[in-house]
């Protein structure tokens, strides 16, 4: 039977933290630039407010917010298979209407902001996540 070289053996091993590494960055970068649009497409009002209370966190939720969304890695969407997880929010104490302008309410038309931005940017996302993965897993196996 043939036997894979130590050397071999040695970078397969490394390849799952690279990969993580590379993911994590890829994620941090794609939600800044997510977060940058959803602020874009707020409604600015007079404070302001909403837009800045707009964010991601890698951990729990700030105090007076709400998750817009999740983003997982993996494939699937159980938390066992999850590597990392990333949360958008948007809204504060001070903002707590964030909901309301994204979904409207029966006396006010929705003002939409995350998911248009979600949307518009969520291919790219993606595509982000990939190339570093695919560049981090090639470069581990081009060193020597």
């Amino acid at each position: 039977m043939a036997q894979l070289s130590p050397r071999i053996t040695a970078k397969l091993k490394r390849i799952p933290a690279v990969a993580v590494d590379a993911a994590r960055e890829a994620m941090e970068e794609g939600a800044d630039i997510i977060v940058a649009e959803m602020r874009k497409l707020a409604p600015k009002g007079a404070t302001g407010r909403l837009a800045l209370s707009i964010g991601w966190t890698w951990g729990d939720l700030p105090a007076g917010t709400f998750m817009i969304d999740e983003v997982r890695s993996g494939g699937n969407k159980g938390d066992q298979y999850a590597t990392l997880r990333l949360r958008f929010y948007a809204g504060s104490r001070e903002a707590f209407y964030a909901r309301f302008q994204e979904f409207g309410t029966r006396d006010m038309p929705a003002q939409p902001f995350f998911y248009p931005a979600w949307r518009a940017k969520r291919a790219e996302f993606r595509r982000l996540i990939r190339k570093r993965v695919r560049d981090a897993i090639k470069k581990e196996f081009s060193r020597g």
